[in-house]
């Protein structure tokens, strides 16, 4: 987030113009100033004499938490968010990797940090909102008397977590700073200025959240903060704040381009630039957006250990399906086989991502980097492996293919030629089907094979849906077998991703179950024509 120092340059050239909105609460770059100013005195007075100083929030969005993280950047701690729908157990393995001396939270996320454990309980601790016993509230810090005091001593760093949706949160570290260069690259890219008006969709604990809030407060912009998951809300906003851009993740940008509160955007806002990804766009999403909000949809991809590295543009989401497009300035991407070596154009394989925006290191476990020549004249770079799939065509645009969390290993043992996205793709087409997500799996009660969960469009096309997807998925992956599964929805993070984890622990019951009782069936059929031949 933005350092004290950069808020004072931007109120004095913006005093009296609105920094941050917050549902009724709108701070001016002058007030935005004040608070910062106040809670650094504040917080500097009652932070533990540990070190190294790190600080932890289990929050929702809101301006008391954006004030927070600019007065810990100021007083150099580093300020990592805690997934709030993460469950007791993952939040307790993010809090020990991480260790913060001092803890942000709000009365709806202190159960889940109670439930963590003893980790969360040697913080210091602060309550953004209420006044509970001797705990320092928000408020006590922000009534401090603002004065200029120091930095905390210590090595630069910066913490954030992977989305542990099919998994344990890892906690990425980088000990370097790339926010200056993104920032160029981006302004020279899209001309963003501080007429610009950023709508603040995804939760603050996610990377993208405060990183893509930064750019637009760097250049003395607005930063617009919209509750989780209300298309209504998001469509009123983007009108009447006068939103530019925004970060929408696929599920909530599906939610707002069918939702008829958008059936007008395009005319009646000054949307020019909307980015989303996570995950594919199908082209059902990809032509109604174009509808509802105008030529403005960008896709990218990116992870939490390499920031965003390929975007495609409008146009070419629409002649390019599938793709999530080139690599940006800064960054390359290579697809590599089960040994490292680099695979041509057309060849799936794992994605590598060299890149000024890398990680360092892992709070637990170790990335896989590689030295890479790819031959585009910059030599050997070195390149994090990734646990994405994916193919690049003969123009150098990226085609995922599949992904799983987190980065693994180069690994000889698992097929790479099975294209998950592009048969979730296909399925989407399907009149019948509302989402779904494929799920590759590897159990000793079903082998390699696929498992298929989807939402269909009514409860009356249920069964015509099942046979459709049934039949997509032999068709487009005849190789493994598909178990298909009708569900009432499919759980996302707040930040887009698929809770694979949740998902399959819903769904593999009902799918053995169904094994077993065809296993039952086949048997009996054999002995009653074994009995049958015996006649």
């Amino acid at each position: 987030m933005l350092k004290l120092v950069d808020i004072r340059r931007n109120a004095a050239a913006r005093p009296a113009y609105v920094a941050v909105v917050d549902g009724e609460t709108r701070l001016t770059w002058q007030q935005f100033e004040d608070q910062v100013s106040r809670v650094v005195a504040g917080l500097h007075a009652v932070l533990p004499p540990e070190r190294p100083a790190r600080a932890a929030f289990a929050a929702g969005n809101s301006w008391q938490l954006v004030v927070v993280m600019a007065a810990c950047a100021t007083l150099g701690i580093p300020c990592a968010g805690l997934d709030f729908t993460a469950t007791p157990e993952a939040t307790a393995r993010a809090l020990e990797q991480l260790r913060p001396t001092v803890l942000f939270s709000t009365a709806a996320y202190r159960p889940l940090l109670e439930a963590a454990g003893t980790r969360a309980g040697e913080a210091l601790a602060v309550h953004l909102d209420g006044r509970v016993g001797s705990t320092p509230t928000y408020a006590a810090l922000a009534a401090s008397e603002p004065r200029e005091v120091a930095p905390v001593e210590q090595p630069f760093a910066m913490y954030c977590f992977t989305s542990g949706t099919s998994g344990t949160p890892r906690m990425v570290i980088r000990h370097s700073s790339f926010e200056a260069r993104r920032l160029a690259l981006l302004v020279e890219q899209f001309a963003f200025d501080k007429d610009d008006v950023h709508l603040v969709t995804v939760p603050l604990h996610h990377s993208s959240g405060p990183g893509w809030a930064r750019v637009f407060l760097a250049l003395g912009g607005r930063i617009v903060l919209c509750p989780l998951g209300d298309p209504v809300l998001m469509a009123r906003l983007i009108r009447t704040e006068g939103v530019t851009t925004t970060l929408v993740v696929p599920p909530a940008l599906a939610s707002l381009v069918s939702h008829p509160a958008s059936a007008d955007l395009a005319t009646t806002s000054r949307l020019r630039f909307v980015l989303s990804g996570g995950r594919h766009l199908n082209r059902w999403l990809v032509e109604t957006a174009w509808d509802r909000l105008g030529p403005v949809l960008h896709l990218y991809y990116g992870t939490t250990e390499t920031g965003v590295n390929t975007l495609i543009t409008p146009d070419e989401l629409h002649t390019s399906p599938g793709r999530a497009g080139r690599a940006m300035e800064g960054s390359a991407v290579a697809v590599v086989d089960s040994q490292g070596h680099l695979l041509p154009p057309g060849t799936r394989g794992r994605v590598a991502i060299a890149s000024y925006q890398l990680m360092d290191d892992y709070g637990i476990g170790r990335p896989v980097f590689l030295d890479l020549d790819t031959g585009d004249g910059e030599g050997v770079r070195r390149f994090l492996l990734t646990g994405d799939s994916g193919v690049l065509d003969d123009e150098g645009r990226l085609e995922l293919t599949g992904r799983t969390d987190g980065v693994s290993k180069v690994d000889g043992t698992a097929p790479l030629d099975v294209n998950v996205f592009g048969l979730e793709y296909d399925l989407m087409d399907l009149p019948c089907v509302r989402d779904t997500a494929v799920l590759r799996v590897d159990l000793p009660e079903l082998g390699d094979a696929l498992i298929v969960p989807f939402v269909p469009i009514s409860l009356e096309r249920e069964a015509g849906g099942y046979r459709a997807v049934e039949a997509a998925c032999a068709r487009r992956v005849p190789c493994l077998p598909a178990y298909v599964v009708p569900v009432a929805s499919i759980p996302y993070s707040p930040t887009g991703k698929v809770r694979a984890g949740e998902l399959l622990t819903d769904v593999l019951p009902g799918v053995l179950a169904r094994e077993q009782r065809r296993a039952r069936e086949e048997r009996k059929e054999e002995r009653a024509e074994g009995v049958a031949a015996l006649r």
